[in-house]
């Protein structure tokens, strides 16, 4: 009864405030008695942030939120009821007289509500999009709460990030619910990193740990303009992350339901655009497709064999996995009759591996797995030494891959023979119940079709292999929408042996570049090595490719329109007032960017990836002169479990590593020798190799060696701003240059140490004179005596 009057009075109160047209506030603040329902709303001063009641779209669902209030697409940042929607109709935010603020539904009933031991004489929607309350003590500017200090799924400039505090996904896009995926700082001791947590139990994402001014695991995002994330420490206990945009620039970091974090921007037209993301791929979210389940390309989740799915789902995310046709037999009484089935090129389970060091041989780590009624699949890599690896209970995020490898899955004698047999009786039956006479005139009527039949095949299935390559962030365009952005293909930007770059026009005014491709064999092979690594991946120093075109034989690429064209085009151009541009700073810049993108290429991708063709033509630069490296269309992905990859000798003359023309399997060393040769262009405003010259063959690196072991470094620098470089950019750069194209390659550095010597963090010594240059220095020398 007692409870009864309460909930009574309560709606009184709410009623009493309806029909006196609800006090609202002033501007941005909620003052003691006041409320908000319905679509009243405060605003910060600065107009950029409301705070007010939302419902998703279709859905009958309230709940208090903070959103942008200039987008007319509602984007919220906070939400308050996030577990505990208001049904039906909003309810009303009350900021109760006793200094307590609540959320109350149409029943009078509380359904949040700020720490109730704390209270506060009023509270406002800061500019930076923080709903604090502040005290009703003599300090009445202490901030006693604020929405900061419990973020939802977003992480808004501003906001300290500090221990305890955690991002946290919502359940789906239109259910602001917690879901599945947390992010906030590890708690582990000396750890001064960010992790991505599944289930909160399963870490699987960081940042790596903070040095000097980045994380290790995003140096991508270390030297863009746009952003700059920085550590602060109290204390050794107390940290705190927190980032900034370039002004003028909005900006968010967001941990979406698909368990991938993205830092967004706003563009001028008012739409988010993804500037940086975890993953390129959803496949690389754990557990997307549950137990015994296996992500391929195309973002579709299915079974391994012998598993079915637990339930009919038609969305990826968040997939209840699979469950066996067939139990197990496996005892310590009768033993065991299962077997393996083999499911090939797979990324290995993450999770319950159990390494297992003498098993030198396939068989004998297959009767380990076999002996153990636990285990549950195994694998073995013929490395040096073998890898045995038992798996032990239900396998989480497997994902089909060209690039990985066998697991071998326990499944019941019964299961395999069953697959086995069902397929040949099917096999058996439909040869057997066909008549003669139906037989005969099949063979005609197929003899007849066969050409036009293995023609229609044949371009379905390369479009659909290549579609499987290509990641969904992808735009697909038409060949008749590049030709009209194109004007029929009219402004050619350049070329080289596999096709034409286009300069184009969207209708929204959106500039970009059209790759066409040309040749049959070659040009289709450019094109899925640039889908499938490209297309992948996001960095601030690469090139970024907005979609493709698949229609019959022609082969179109699409990328970001690079206004300042390639480096190529400006260090060599015979016009002096384009040179000019490339002064000292923009040029060491280039340099430093250039090395960035081979690091997160070398060391930060999931697979290594290894350019194979670095050179001045290959680098592109935007409005800003900041590098991006392209044309990805000799690149070889290499397995992390591999050092170095064989290929064909294939790239530019010049810029070709030793080991490479030998024969010898390459590694990433050889995209550093390509580097250091283009770095000593940079420098000089010279083509290291330049048959058009009356000093022809590989000559000017010879000589530049020689100046700097003498330590004449400004020597070597183009003439043309020799005067305005800075001596110790210069030192630093030439000699990293020299290291970079020694003659092997256990002697050339990582591109993360020659990013660490351009940038003066770790020393380097005077670099010697490689041997395949000692023959021309000789003469040098000679003529200098």
């Amino acid at each position: 009864m007692a409870m009864k009057s309460l909930i009574l009075a309560t709606n009184l109160i709410i009623a009493a405030h309806y029909c006196s047209s609800l006090a609202v506030g002033s501007g941005d603040t909620l003052l003691l008695g006041n409320s908000l329902t319905g679509n009243q709303t405060i605003l910060s001063k600065n107009g950029e942030f409301a705070l007010g009641f939302f419902s998703p779209s279709g859905t009958n669902n309230w709940y208090i939120g903070i959103w942008y209030a200039q987008i007319s697409e509602k984007t919220t940042v906070w939400v308050a009821n996030r577990d505990n929607p208001v049904r039906g109709m909003p309810g009303v935010l009350h900021f109760l007289s006793d200094g307590y603020l609540r959320l109350f539904d149409s029943k009078g009933l509380s359904v949040w509500s700020t720490d109730n031991s704390l209270k506060g004489s009023r509270a406002v929607i800061t500019d930076a999009g923080n709903f604090i309350m502040l005290g009703d003590g003599q300090n009445k500017s202490e901030i006693v709460w604020e929405s900061f200090a419990h973020p939802g799924d977003t992480w808004l400039p501003s906001m300290n990030f500090s221990k305890g505090m955690k991002l946290t996904s919502r359940k789906s896009s239109v259910d602001p619910a917690i879901g599945v995926f947390s992010f906030g700082m590890d708690i582990s001791p000396g750890k001064t990193q960010l992790v991505m947590v599944y289930n909160n139990s399963v870490p699987y994402w960081s940042t790596g740990e903070w040095v000097t001014n980045y994380f290790t695991n995003i140096h991508e995002l270390n030297g863009d303009k746009t952003i700059q994330m920085f550590c602060v420490r109290n204390s050794p206990s107390s940290i705190y992350f927190n980032f900034r945009l370039e002004q003028n620039v909005v900006g968010r970091i967001v941990l979406g339901d698909n368990g991938r974090l993205e830092l967004y921007y706003l563009m001028e037209d008012h739409r988010w655009n993804s500037m940086w993301s975890t993953h390129g791929s959803q496949c690389g979210t754990y557990d997307i497709c549950g137990a015994y389940g296996v992500c391929y390309p195309n973002e579709v989740c299915g079974c391994v064999d012998g598993f079915t799915k637990s339930k009919n789902e038609s969305h990826v995310w968040q997939s209840s996995g699979c469950e066996r046709r067939t139990p197990l037999h496996c005892s310590a009484t009768e033993g065991t009759t299962d077997e393996f089935s083999e499911a090939k090129n797979q990324y290995l389970p993450e999770e319950g591996a159990v390494l297992i060091n003498n098993e030198p041989t396939q068989q004998g780590c297959r009767t380990a797995c076999l002996s153990n009624c636990s285990c549950t699949a195994f694998a073995f890599a013929t490395s040096d030494p073998p890898v045995c690896q038992l798996w032990f209970g239900e396998l989480f995020g497997m994902r089909d891959s060209s690039t990985g490898q066998s697991v071998f899955i326990r499944l019941a004698a019964s299961e395999l023979r069953h697959s086995t047999s069902e397929g040949s009786s099917k096999a058996h039956g439909r040869s057997i119940v066909l008549p003669a006479i139906v037989a005969v005139v099949a063979v005609v009527v197929l003899a007849f079709l066969l050409v036009g039949f293995l023609l229609w095949r044949r371009r379905r299935q390369a479009r659909r292999s290549i579609e499987e390559d290509v990641p969904n962030s992808l735009k697909t365009f038409t060949y008749k929408e590049l030709r009209i952005a194109t004007k029929n293909f009219e402004h050619r930007l350049g070329g080289g042996a596999f096709g034409s770059v286009f300069k184009g026009t969207l209708p929204d005014n959106t500039l970009l570049a059209v790759k066409r491709l040309e040749g049959s064999g070659q040009g289709e092979k450019q094109f899925r090595a640039e889908i499938s690594t490209i297309g992948r991946i996001q960095h601030v120093n690469l090139v970024r490719l907005w979609g493709f075109c698949v229609e019959g034989s022609r082969r179109l690429l699409v990328y970001a329109y690079m206004p300042n064209g390639s480096l190529k085009s400006l260090l060599f151009c015979e016009d002096e007032e384009a040179r000019k541009v490339l002064d000292w700073k923009t040029r060491f810049q280039i340099a430093v960017g250039t090395a960035r993108g081979l690091v997160y290429l070398h060391e930060e991708c999931r697979d290594r990836i290894i350019h194979c063709d670095i050179k001045p033509e290959n680098i592109l630069l935007d409005g800003d002169f900041s590098p991006k490296v392209g044309d990805f269309g000799l690149a070889k992905l290499v397995g992390r479990d591999f050092s170095r990859v064989l290929t064909t000798t294939r790239g530019t003359r010049g810029y070709l590593a030793p080991e490479w023309i030998s024969g010898l399997p390459i590694t990433p060393k050889a995209d550093v020798f390509s580097f250091g040769m283009t770095l000593l262009e940079i420098i000089s405003g010279r083509r290291n190799l330049n048959f058009n010259s009356e000093e022809s063959g590989i000559y000017f690196p010879s000589w530049a060696l020689f100046d700097i072991r003498k330590g004449n470094f400004i020597g070597i620098v183009d003439a043309r701003i020799a005067s305005e470089a800075s001596i110790e950019e210069v030192r630093r750069a030439a000699l990293v240059a020299g290291l970079c194209i020694q003659d092997h390659e256990t002697e050339r550095p990582s591109m993360s140490e020659v990013v660490k010597i351009l940038e003066g963090t770790m020393e380097v010594p005077v670099p010697q004179i490689p041997k395949f240059l000692q023959v021309l220095l000789d003469q040098v020398e000679d003529n200098d005596t």
